[in-house]
């Protein structure tokens, strides 16, 4: 059993124009809206840093087509998430001039703002996310303090990131710019209520 847009585009390579992504009849949900929200960003008089994160398994269905409107000359970071599933023999420095040459192909061009970086990473497992943060606090401290933006497609690992960001953030000690050691990191109590608290919930449902 197919869904009725794939029967269409196999068989007669059309698609409803309802089924399309991205289409829309509510103002709100529309393209222009999207754009219109995240306007800020590039107008930011005093810049900001933006992380896109993007799924190394659906590259071109995750990178935002917007994302050099949304960033203007800000930073771009790229995280390249579930570089946990890439092959072991596949080398860090070969998969982000990957990722690098697909973004060129798609013709995003922000990459190359100053301050532009690519960083594979792992939001199930953690893998490169402390790097990935400590070059966008390094970012953000060279422009003085500006505020870092997290943007992705839906589904992408958004809420996922977050939480790890969140933990990091939370074991860093913000005077020596260090991990806390073990002793001055608080006790977490049995029970799932403490270890989930102030989490961003997460779901398997797309934009959930």
């Amino acid at each position: 059993v197919i869904c009725q847009r794939c029967h269409n585009l196999q068989f007669s390579g059309t698609v409803a124009e309802e089924l399309r992504p991205g289409w829309t009849q509510e103002p709100q949900l529309s393209q222009e809206a999207f754009l219109n929200m995240l306007q800020p960003i590039r107008n930011k008089p005093e810049g900001a840093v933006v992380i896109a994160l993007i799924d190394l398994f659906d590259f071109s269905g995750s990178v935002l087509s917007q994302l050099d409107e949304i960033a203007g000359t800000n930073p771009v970071i790229i995280a390249a998430n579930k570089a946990d599933l890439l092959p072991s023999e596949l080398t860090q420095l070969r998969g982000e001039n990957w990722v690098r040459r697909e973004l060129e192909y798609l013709g995003i061009q922000s990459l190359a703002n100053v301050g532009g970086a690519v960083r594979l990473i792992s939001c199930k497992t953690g893998f490169g996310v402390t790097s990935m943060i400590a070059k966008a606090r390094e970012l953000a401290e060279k422009m003085g303090g500006v505020d870092v933006y997290v943007v992705g497609a839906a589904n992408a690992g958004k809420s996922t990131l977050m939480n790890r960001i969140l933990e990091k953030s939370a074991n860093y000690d913000k005077n020596t710019k260090k991990p806390k050691v073990k002793k001055d990191m608080p006790k977490k109590r049995a029970g799932n209520a403490n270890q989930r608290r102030g989490k961003i919930t997460t779901s398997p449902l797309p934009g959930t």
